[in-house]
């Protein structure tokens, strides 16, 4: 099997990383036991775990024109990823704010920056990229109109396409579910079918009907409870239990499933086995704090599967 060819079109971010004993709540004032920046955005993670566990990865997205564009850019070309479609803007570069409590964890703030002016005219402009790719990797940290554009033309074209719906909108656009394989977690699994997933019976139903809206393939990540794996041909559904680890840090285990589970497809695994693989790269990324810091390589996301090998 050939290497897949992977082109993510999102976010872009420096993240400014708080560690805190408990997150706070509203209006209450506390004292951080530290505090870190490193490299993160959606689009940004799921491209570097890609690349890391054996695709080959182009990135499409925004930077501005602040001191931080160079360093988040010159890190994704570091992790051997094809940088030429990342187009500089004016005004700052995209931030997150991310607080992650001593259970691992988090709460973030995101601030758009240079990502919500990826536009049409930028994918249009990347139709090459589109061409040269397997698969197209999405999610919502970018304006919904480009996301609905990206998908548009990589429908046309006759590439594979997966639509990570973080962060979920107000209003979940039907155009957003015509796509190869959707993959939310709970929380956004709830909010696109205004829906509550209270047990794994009901998390079956949801990715069920989200299939029904139009996904020919859904998986919803579900934390510690695992993964619910289903197929819009025949609405068979498969559980996929977590994988048992300390966590220190949740903030990127969504983007090491979707960066894994989408290489594992691209190498011809089952929907299935790259899930599972995926949920094996997802357990390694909590147990490391930082965004892409926690990104496994193959090697470490066999140790998971596989203890015995290390």
């Amino acid at each position: 099997m050939s290497t897949p060819r992977v082109l993510v079109c999102g976010s872009i971010n420096r993240d400014l990383m708080v560690r805190t004993s408990r997150l706070p709540s509203p209006g209450q004032t506390q004292t951080a036991h530290g505090m870190e920046e490193v490299s993160g955005g959606k689009g940004a993670n799921q491209a570097v775990a890609a690349v890391r566990l054996g695709a080959e990865v182009c990135m499409l997205g925004c930077v501005g024109n602040d001191g931080i564009a160079a360093t988040l850019k010159n890190n994704l070309a570091r992790e051997n990823i094809d940088t030429q479609w990342i187009r500089s803007v004016p005004g700052p570069s995209g931030i997150a704010i991310v607080s992650v409590d001593d259970a691992g964890e988090n709460s973030i703030l995101v601030v758009p920056g240079a990502n919500g002016q990826l536009s049409p005219t930028h994918i249009d402009d990347a139709l090459e990229a589109f061409e040269w790719a397997d698969w197209i990797v999405l999610q919502l940290e970018i304006p919904i109109d480009t996301v609905k554009h990206a998908i548009a033309i990589a429908k046309r074209i006759g590439k594979r396409i997966v639509l990570n719906p973080a962060p979920a909108p107000v209003r979940f656009d039907n155009k957003l579910f015509h796509v190869d394989l959707l993959c939310p977690n709970q929380t956004e699994a709830e909010a696109i079918l205004g829906i509550t997933i209270k047990d794994i019976d009901s998390a079956r139903a949801a990715a069920i009907a989200l299939c029904q809206r139009g996904a020919k393939q859904v998986v919803i990540t579900l934390g510690s409870q695992g993964a619910i794996v289903c197929d819009g041909i025949d609405d068979i559904t498969h559980w996929i239990p977590s994988v048992a680890v300390d966590a220190v840090d949740t903030t990127a285990a969504g983007d090491a499933f979707i960066g894994a589970m989408v290489t594992r497809l691209g190498l011809g695994d089952s929907l299935l086995t790259a899930a599972t693989y995926a949920a094996s790269a997802a357990a390694h990324a909590v147990t490391i704090p930082g965004a892409q810091p926690s990104l496994p390589n193959h090697e470490e996301v066999l140790a998971i599967l596989d203890p015995s090998r290390s």
